[in-house]
Parts: C-alpha cells; structure tokens; sequence
C-alpha cells in the first residue's frame, strides 16, 4: 500500500512467515544469512559493511545476472532485537540526485509464525515508491521466504 505522509510517499507491506521472530531477525541482522536471501531473484548480495548497532552502517553490493552492481549504503537507527529494525536506506549508484529514505521493520509474533510489518518511508515520486515496491514483494515473498523454509 503506497500513501501520503507529510507530502512524501510511503510504502507499508505485510508479510507472514513460518519462522520464529528470532530466526527471522536474524536473516535481517546477521551477515552471513542476508547475504543468502536479499535482493531480486539471480541476483548476488555481497555485504560489504554491516555494523548492527545504532549509528553502525551497512554497505550492500547487489550484482545482477548481467554484471551490473548496485549499491545500497546507509546506517541503522533503531534496534529492539526481535521487535523493531529502523535503518536509512540510499542507492550509492545514483550519486549526488540519490534521496536517502528510512525503512522501519516490526517483527510481530503470530501463533510461532512472524509477521513483517515493513514501512519504507520518505520517497519524494511516486514512481519511486512503486519501483520499491515491486522489489521489496519480490525479495520478501521470494529470497526470504525461501530462506525461511
């Protein structure tokens, strides 16, 4: 669902895996498992950084099928183990015109089941938002899912 929030668009997005709230919050917050699930299908996630603490920072390389690399940057802002997940979010690639946006994740316990509930925040487009869109439902529903089970 992409809204409105203070003249900035924002993306919220769902998702129940079969997986306890730790298991899940450790694919989010350990190296070696987001390497194994993040990012679109054929593509390939090196972690270059990732400092899970607040004001730590990450740096995430994804290269795709045709040698493109893409580079995701930012630092986290909020860490309630196995509840909350708040980190800035900004695509190194596009350069100076790159816009930072926040990316809050709340891990809800749902009968020995985990509910994600992802909140991406502060797109200026529109165009922005539904481009997020489409690859956050295509890694969640695809790379971490399948990770899960």
């Amino acid at each position: 669902m992409i809204s409105l929030d203070d003249g900035k668009f924002l993306l919220k997005l769902h998702h129940v895996y079969n997986a306890s709230i730790d298991r899940v919050f450790q694919a989010w917050t350990k190296k070696e498992q987001l390497e194994q699930w993040w990012g679109l299908t054929d593509f390939t996630t090196t972690v270059e950084q990732m400092d899970v603490t607040v004001g730590g920072s990450y740096i995430f390389h994804m290269e795709a099928p045709n040698g493109s690399i893409h580079t995701l940057a930012g630092h986290y802002v909020e860490i309630v183990p196995n509840k909350k997940l708040s980190f800035t979010w900004k695509w190194v690639n596009e350069g100076a015109s790159a816009e930072e946006t926040l990316v809050t994740i709340g891990f809800v316990e749902k009968g020995g089941k985990t509910e994600l509930i992802i909140t991406h925040s502060k797109f200026s487009t529109m165009q922005a938002a539904k481009r997020h869109n489409n690859n956050w439902t295509h890694a969640l529903e695809g790379g971490l899912c399948s990770y899960l089970h």
